[in-house]
Parts: structure tokens; C-alpha cells; sequence
């Protein structure tokens, strides 16, 4: 048999397996065509009519039997020497369903901008690369099959049921798997697959509200997924999956779950996570104990919580080199960083001051990159949390200002830790400031006596640790009380006595503790005077003591200081 050009060609109607019905026109171009690894075109040259969605409208003359179709892929026809030989297939519309189940398919499979009306089952088969570019199929289940090469479903449209539309569990595939902008109206599924190369679903859109629309648990790409620009309608698990390259979900959007959006638990990238500029999430994006190798961004992005749930839930994560929240973060509920360990910064500058509250409990930082307190949300919880520097460096009294923010109450560990990162740099005053700070939050609570002698203690002494303001102002009270008594004089307790009355030594004997000049047993006060001298040994005890804490206070630090030399 000649083909169109008058060259012999292989694949004559004598060798077709008579458990094959009787072949089409169509049919038979096809198989004429195989051998050689032709393309078949069966397009009209009207774009419109041609577009796969307009099927019902084409006639016989486009029309393919699966069955044709799954004869050639496994071997029914014999190659030409010397040829690629392939299905090579554009524009027709198959019918029934393309049976490959267990297959080895030693051909590649195309079928462009084709319209699959039924299945194409690919369950445990071996195949060479797979392209449906531009088609619109049936399901697609292809679980522990393996594709020796690449899968393309770009603009692939997907009418699948209500448990599957893309069935690709354990999947194998050597290079890539392409599916860009696949619409797929039915879950994805590609648990436990392996991708050798790229997964990418750029402008893809899946649609299974309310239940799991693309599962990627425990799947292995072997090196970038790309998932930027898409549209999840469902949820998106990728809970124990492994990516050596990077994860980049920009711009894509996450709606219609009943809690959690994104689920993430056990997630490795070891590259870079990129969810910003309008990646949107309706429901919580849970990363507990993921693991990013590079940076993680979420610059730009816009979560929201469900039943008061985290809108960003990353407790125990782990990022190399950085994690950003920054220019018009927004998540309306809290982001929760328990236990986190962040390298690099943690940069929270441009984060929308309207955001729900910040918790970094026992979470550890390289760094963190803010603009002052004004960057932080209105509620934090940032007891635990450890930190090398700030950027920029701020003066301790405003970095107060964040640690009022703190939720839940009073906790020590925070004041302590930024009193101790000061204290480090050289800049004792601020230290001094946070802790004076730590005192007085920490007797905000009390009883309404403790709150005034708390409020006196600070003022006079700074809560102990300003000894200097101790010694001024036991000085003031000493020369005060010296003038006082010079006007005041005691009564002599025994006239007949020859003790000379000296003021300074009055005052001192019941102002200064332990120390005894015995002006005091000599003389004694009356009246206004008498509460006078009552009051100021109480007066001599709380200073003596706040002086001496402060002594001690520095002689501890700088015996620290000096072991650390």
C-alpha cells in the first residue's frame, strides 16, 4: 500500500488483527500513519469549530473508536525500521474507553486538542511520554503507572465524578509533569507520586468545594513545584511532601474548604517557598514541622481564619534563611509560630497593621527586621522567644512599647531576654529601663496598696535597679531631716546628762541602719516631730536595701562580665 506521496507504506488492512471491528476512514489514517510516527490532523481550519468543547458538532470523518487507538499503543502494528513510530493524533474525538490498564506502551501517545469522551485507564502501565495538550477528556486514572519521559495536561480540561477526575496515586514520572492552566472539574490526586523533574500547574483551576481538591501527600518532586496563578476550589494537602528545588504558589488562591486551606504538616522544600504577591488563602495555612532550605515569603499574601482557627499555623517549622511577612501581609486571625526556628531574618516590616495576633511562643530567630513597635500587630505573645539582634537597632525605651503588647498577661521571660540582649551590646541604661518596665507591669494586677507602694518604690528607686536614685534621694531626705531637727530640737531624755545635741548625728542615728551614735537614746522628739523621727528608720531600711540590691545587682554583672572576658 502507497500513502498520499506514492511511498510504500506498512500497516495495510491485511494486517490488522481481525478482533478489530472494521475500520473508519479516520480510522484508517491513523493507522496508516502509526507506523511511520506521522501526525494526524483531523482539524476543519475553523478555530471555533475545532475547539474540543464544540465535539458534538464534528462528524464521522473525526470520529476514533478507543479501541484503535489502545491496539496501536500496545503493539498491534508493527513500526517501520528506521522510524519513530508513535499515535500521534489532533483534532479527532475518541469514544469509549482507552483501555491501557497494565500496558508496556513502547510509543509515544499524543492526543492534542482532542475530545476523550470516556476514560483513559493507565492504572500500573509503562509507557513513553504521554501529551494530551489542549484536549478534553474523561477521567484520567493512571495510579502506580510510569511514564518513561514526560505527561503534559496543559489546558487539558477534566470532567471527572465525585471521587476522581485526575487519579494519579503513585504515579512515576521520569521528567516533567506539565499541566498548565488544567481545568479540572473533580479532585487531583497525586499522592505518593514521584516527579522527576518539574510538577507544574501554573493557572491551573480545580474545583471540589468542600472536600480535598489536590492531593499531593507524600508525593517526590524532583526538583521545583509550580503552582503560581492558580484557583483551588478545596482543599490543597501536601502533608510529607518532598520538593528539592522550590515550592512557588504565587498568586494563587485557596477557597470554598470547611477549615484549613492549605494543609502542609511534615512539608519539605529545599529550596524556596514562595506564597506572595495575592496568594490568598480562605481558611487556615497549616506548615507544622515543615522544613524550607532557603527562604519562606509570604509577602503581600491574604489569609483568613474559619472558626477562629490560625489563618497561619507553622508550629515547630523550620526556615534556613529567612521568613517574611512583609509589604501588606495580611492574615484577619492569628499567626501562630510556636517553637519555630528561623534563620536569617524574620521580617515582619510592611505587615498590615490590622492583622490578628502574632504568636511566637519558644520560637528562635536570627534576626528580626521591623520598623519599631508600630510593625507589630496589636496583640503579641512572644514569651520564649530568643533572638540575636533587631534590625534596625532602636533604643530600649522603645522597644517597650512592643512588650506591652504582650497577650495573656505578665510574663518575665520577655523583659529578661531583651534586658539581657541590651545588656550585651553595652547599653546598660536600656536594660535597666525594660526591667524597671518588668516590675512595674508585673504589679499592675495588685491590690490597690501594693499599686501605690509599687508605683513609690519605682519612683524613688526604680524598683532597685537605680541605686544611684536611692543614694540622691536618701541624701535629699538626710539633709532635710538635718534642717528640720535644727529647728525642731528634741527634749533631752536626761537633763543632768552632759551630751552635746548635733543634728547631723541625730538624723543619722534614726535614719542609717545598724549604725548607732547614740543621739537617739540621749534625746527625744514631741509631736509633729516625734512621727518625724517614727518614720524615717522605715525610710533608712527601704533605701539601705534598694541601694545595696542595686550593689549587688552590678557587682553580679560585672563578675559575669569578667568570666565571659
Amino acid at each position: 500500500m502507497e500513502n498520499e506521496a506514492g511511498v510504500q507504506v506498512a500497516g495495510s488492512e491485511s494486517e490488522i488483527p481481525g478482533w478489530l471491528p472494521e475500520l473508519t476512514r479516520a480510522e484508517l489514517r491513523l493507522w496508516r500513519a502509526f507506523p511511520y510516527g506521522e501526525t494526524v490532523e483531523y482539524l476543519s481550519g475553523d478555530p471555533e469549530l475545532d475547539d474540543p468543547a464544540r465535539s458534538a458538532e464534528w462528524d464521522e470523518s473525526r470520529t476514533i473508536r478507543s479501541s484503535v487507538i489502545a491496539a496501536l499503543a500496545l503493539g498491534a502494528c508493527k513500526p517501520v525500521p528506521g522510524r519513530t513510530a508513535g499515535v500521534r493524533i489532533i483534532g479527532a474525538r475518541v469514544v469509549g474507553q482507552i483501555e491501557l490498564r497494565h500496558g508496556q506502551i513502547d510509543v509515544p501517545l499524543t492526543l492534542r486538542r482532542c475530545r476523550i469522551e470516556d476514560t483513559l485507564r493507565l492504572d500500573e502501565a509503562v509507557t513513553k511520554s504521554i501529551d494530551l495538550t489542549g484536549s478534553h477528556t474523561g477521567r484520567i486514572m493512571a495510579e502506580g503507572a510510569h511514564v518513561r519521559g514526560s505527561l503534559k495536561l496543559d489546558d487539558v480540561h477534566v470532567n471527572g465524578g465525585p471521587d476522581f477526575a485526575l487519579h494519579l496515586d503513585e504515579l512515576a514520572v521520569d521528567t516533567d509533569l506539565s499541566a498548565r492552566q488544567l481545568h479540572c472539574d473533580g479532585p487531583l490526586c497525586l499522592i505518593g507520586a514521584q516527579i522527576g523533574a518539574v510538577l507544574d500547574l501554573v493557572r491551573s483551576k480545580v474545583h471540589h468545594p468542600g472536600k480535598v481538591a489536590v492531593n499531593l501527600g507524600g508525593a517526590q518532586v524532583g526538583r521545583s513545584l509550580l503552582f503560581g496563578y492558580a484557583q483551588v476550589h478545596g482543599q490543597l494537602r501536601m502533608p510529607g511532601t518532598t520538593i528539592d528545588g522550590m515550592a512557588l504558589l504565587t498568586g494563587t488562591h485557596i477557597s470554598d474548604v470547611a477549615a484549613t486551606a492549605l494543609e502542609g504538616e511534615g512539608l519539605t522544600v529545599r529550596g524556596d517557598g514562595f506564597f506572595y504577591d495575592g496568594f490568598t488563602a480562605k481558611g487556615t495555612v497549616s506548615l507544622v514541622g515543615a522544613t524550607f532550605g532557603g527562604v519562606l515569603t509570604f509577602r503581600n499574601a491574604k489569609l483568613a481564619t474559619i472558626n477562629k482557627k490560625p489563618a497561619l499555623h507553622c508550629g515547630g517549622m523550620q526556615v534556613s534563611r529567612g521568613l517574611y511577612l512583609t509589604h501588606g501581609f495580611h492574615a484577619a486571625g492569628e499567626v501562630r509560630l510556636i517553637g519555630c526556628r528561623v534563620g536569617g531574618h524574620l521580617d515582619l516590616l510592611g505587615m498590615a497593621k490590622e492583622c490578628g495576633p502574632l504568636t511566637l511562643y519558644h520560637a528562635t530567630v536570627a534576626t528580626i527586621r521591623d520598623g519599631g513597635a508600630d510593625t507589630w500587630p496589636a496583640e503579641v505573645l512572644i514569651d520564649g522567644l530568643t533572638y540575636s539582634a533587631f534590625d534596625p537597632y532602636l533604643p530600649g525605651k522603645e522597644r517597650i512599647a512592643l512588650l506591652r503588647r504582650q497577650r495573656d498577661g505578665y510574663r518575665a521571660q520577655p523583659y529578661e531576654f531583651m534586658a539581657a540582649y541590651y545588656r550585651a551590646l553595652g547599653h546598660e541604661e536600656d536594660a535597666r529601663a525594660i526591667l524597671i518596665e518588668k516590675e512595674r507591669i508585673r504589679r499592675v494586677g495588685a491590690r490597690r496598696l501594693d499599686r501605690f507602694v509599687s508605683v513609690l518604690f519605682g519612683t524613688l528607686v526604680g524598683y532597685g535597679y537605680r541605686p544611684l536614685r536611692a543614694v540622691f534621694f536618701s541624701t535629699v531626705i538626710q539633709l532635710a531631716a538635718i534642717v528640720f531637727f535644727i529647728f525642731q530640737r528634741p527634749t533631752q531624755i536626761h537633763p543632768g546628762d552632759h551630751v552635746v545635741y548635733y543634728p547631723a548625728l541625730y538624723t543619722a542615728d534614726l535614719f542609717v541602719p545598724i549604725v548607732h551614735f547614740g543621739q537617739a537614746d540621749s534625746f527625744q522628739s514631741h509631736g509633729f516631730a516625734a512621727v518625724v523621727a517614727m518614720v524615717m528608720p522605715y525610710l533608712g531600711w527601704a533605701f539601705g536595701i534598694a541601694i545595696v540590691a542595686g550593689a549587688s545587682r552590678a557587682l553580679a554583672r560585672a563578675g559575669s562580665g569578667n568570666m565571659l572576658g
